[in-house]
């Protein structure tokens, strides 16, 4: 099962260290995960090994999206130009209006599963959209980290701090949709694989990548509804309750992968109908149980209160990422001889 949403007890403790760090500031299986390994929202927690060998050399690939700090009059911004609580606050506030849309239903696992088929479009667009954000941020990582044929090694590991800075951020912010995806972009195949890039990455910003990915565990999901009812009543109540619990608290952002694959592997492991064509209430009740966690997660979704920034927002959505074997290509190009065996995402990363 996929890595789930990180721990919430540590949040406090790490504003006053990102106030210090980050300048002021006034986005399951399918077609669209198959671009970004390894965040997939319904499968394995272990990366898929498949054989790649090196690439020939590629012709010059370019990247415009991972620009200096201070472009050219007429030029367009790059990542840099964004400083990193600005660009946490703004995935934040994209991922919070999405969660939110989100129509628990679509993510049951019989109607998930069939989201490919004629007809089924529509019972899953709101599930569809946040998919689709999550992975546009993986891609956005990779695609700015390997910038492009011309970057020095120096130049990539300062956007590799930069995106460090971010998940951070998104950390304090408890956004653990970009959270995840960003720290499951760092760890890709094409990022891990550039040891020369890694080596000049600071050493306390390689600890905070550490510790973050360390966080990322299984347990955090429980620790994020530690605070949920006991016995769950009727559903406007249980909302109303939550309500008047979290308005003193900040707004969160779950993975919402982790629910996708928990009504998923109900869906594979319980039948719908016992014998004699009897409902299955146990399968429902868990379902329910499941669906209402989102309810009161959408609640809490409700408590962000960010402006939106157009010029980041017009810089991510007019991006145009790289594909995993655009990514993979490009990384070999720019640092042939460590050049791995096998693909997928790996589990560590290297030492500055």
């Amino acid at each position: 099962m996929p890595r789930q949403l990180l721990q919430l007890t540590e949040a406090d403790a790490e504003s006053e260290d990102l106030a210090q760090e980050l300048v002021p500031s006034s986005r399951v299986p399918g077609r669209e995960l198959q671009s970004v390994p390894p965040p997939a929202f319904v499968g394995t927690d272990t990366p898929s090994q498949s054989t790649k060998t090196e690439p020939p050399p590629a012709p010059e690939a370019t990247c415009p999206w991972a620009t200096p700090e201070h472009p050219r009059h007429g030029e367009q911004p790059g990542l840099m130009a964004f400083p990193p609580k600005l660009v946490a606050e703004q995935l934040t506030s994209i991922d919070a209006d999405l969660f939110k849309k989100v129509q628990p239903q679509q993510c049951l696992g019989s109607i998930w599963s069939k989201r490919n088929e004629p007809g089924y479009e529509h019972r899953t667009c709101t599930v569809s959209a946040t998919v689709t954000q999550f992975n546009n941020v993986a891609n956005c990582v990779i695609t700015t980290c390997l910038g492009n044929a011309h970057m020095t090694a120096r130049a990539r590991a300062v956007v590799l701090e930069h995106w460090i800075k971010v998940a951070k951020a998104c950390r304090a912010l408890r956004n653990y949709s970009s959270l995840h995806a960003i720290l499951s972009a760092l760890q890709s195949v094409s990022v891990h694989r550039l040891k020369n890039t890694w080596a000049k990455v600071s050493r306390k910003k390689i600890r905070t990548f550490e510790k973050l990915c360390s966080q990322d565990n299984a347990q955090s999901r429980n620790l994020l509804l530690k605070d949920r009812p006991a016995k769950l009543g009727a559903l406007g109540i249980s909302v109303q309750r939550a309500w008047k619990r979290r308005q003193q608290q900040q707004g969160v952002v779950p993975f919402l992968g982790t629910f996708l694959t928990d009504l998923f592997m109900l869906d594979t492991a319980m039948e719908e109908y016992l014998e004699g064509n009897e409902v299955n209430h146990r399968k429902k009740n868990k379902e329910y149980r499941v669906l209402t966690e989102i309810l009161l997660l959408q609640v809490a979704a409700d408590r962000y209160h960010i402006e939106p920034e157009q010029p980041f927002r017009a810089w991510f959505q007019a991006g145009t990422w790289l594909s995993e074997d655009e990514s993979y290509t490009l990384s070999c190009q720019l640092e042939p001889r460590a050049c791995p065996q096998t693909g997928g995402a790996a589990r560590s990363h290297p030492q500055a």
